[in-house]
């Protein structure tokens, strides 16, 4: 199953996630195009869709058709209705360029707008919080996805999994980890119950709370599950309009269970792991990394120091990022061990150049 919402952001296949802004689509009003040229649009709670087509002539015949006091109804009436649609179409258009252009502020304030003049819309609530976790404002966030599930309906199983998960993400950023975990699994029910397939994403956050409640067992356990249904899964929208398999997905979650199994104790067959999916994936820092601190754990420095120059010279992305303790812990959610292993490699690799740098002088 295939699921669409109307969100500001973008159209997304999956029930618990939004493609990045810049994804291939095209506002139209309070809806999107969809690469299919389709249309898909929230009516209530329940998903609509039709083609972006125009007026026929049957519509433009009976428009022909007013006059007199009918006209001075449709001037005195309709018009200020439209009028405010067309401004809360521009305010929103104003929210999502400000998104795509990563200006939290502007989206936020574009946002907190578009709810004074429609404040029962569960929609903007949700909008604004995507936008308040994105800008780190995680309280805001957690407020603004209560106020969105209290207008939205019980039976609304899909829309209410999506904002539940939401919340998980912001009880994430506030390092609710057990607040989490449970919002993500009532999601997981919830989605299920409206008859949605279980989410790779979903899943690989279950494993992330597992992880940071130091549960590697359970975190693994998901870990490689989430692998698994990204490699099984068809349904996520490319850039592009095209839907292909999530195996950027795939690796990322293998690569979690990876780092699970050196903190469960099994440093050997952690670094087997981290061989295969770094060669399914040569341009993976993350595994290239990790390699470096399990080939120097067991006594090859000479591989460590390979893998590690790779990363930081190979990949166009770099390694700096992962020579921040802080970084490599809190949010990329490496286990204490693996972040220690790199951390006694790097070490190694600084002394090296200064007793270098010390024989040069």
């Amino acid at each position: 199953m295939v699921f669409h919402t109307c969100h500001l952001w973008a159209t997304t296949s999956s029930w618990s996630r939004v493609v990045p802004p810049h994804a291939h689509q095209q506002q139209h009003g309070s809806c999107r195009h969809s690469g299919n040229r389709q249309l898909t649009c929230n009516a209530g709670h329940k998903s609509v869709q039709g083609t972006n087509a125009g007026p026929s002539n049957s519509d433009v015949n009976r428009r022909g058709v007013l006059s007199g006091l009918g006209v001075v109804l449709l001037l005195g009436v309709a018009q200020p209705q439209a009028s405010k649609a067309a401004e809360m179409d521009t305010v929103e258009e104003t929210a999502f360029n400000a998104y795509s252009e990563q200006d939290f502020k502007t989206a936020s304030e574009a946002l907190t707008e578009l709810l004074s003049q429609d404040s029962q819309n569960p929609r903007w609530y949700e909008m604004r919080a995507q936008v308040l976790v994105d800008g780190k404002n995680f309280e805001g966030a957690l407020s603004d996805f209560e106020d969105a599930l209290k207008l939205t309906p019980p039976e609304a199983l899909t829309d209410r999994a999506r904002l539940v998960a939401g919340r998980a993400l912001a009880y994430e950023g506030v390092s609710k980890w057990q607040l989490a975990l449970d919002d993500y699994t009532e999601a997981v029910r919830l989605a299920a119950e409206g008859g949605e397939k279980l989410d790779p994403y979903v899943v690989n956050s279950i494993g992330n709370c597992y992880n940071s409640l130091g549960l590697w067992p359970e975190a693994r356990e998901k870990y490689l599950l989430s692998s698994e249904l990204f490699q099984q899964a068809k349904g996520f929208r490319g850039r592009n309009g095209s839907t292909t398999q999530r195996l950027d997905g795939a690796i990322y979650s293998a690569s979690n269970g990876a780092l699970m199994l050196a903190q469960m104790g099994d440093e050997a067959g952690a670094l087997k792991e981290a061989e295969r999916i770094a060669r399914r994936a040569p341009n993976s820092v993350d595994m290239r990394a990790a390699l470096a601190a399990l080939y120097w754990a067991q006594g090859k420095p000479e591989a460590a120091e390979s893998s590690w120059e790779y990363a930081c010279n190979g990949i166009m992305t770099g390694c700096s990022k992962y020579e921040d303790p802080d970084w490599l812990v809190r949010v990329r959610r490496w286990p204490p061990l693996m972040a220690e292993r790199l951390s006694q490699f790097l070490q190694l690799e600084r002394n090296a150049a200064v007793s270098k740098k010390q024989s040069v002088v």
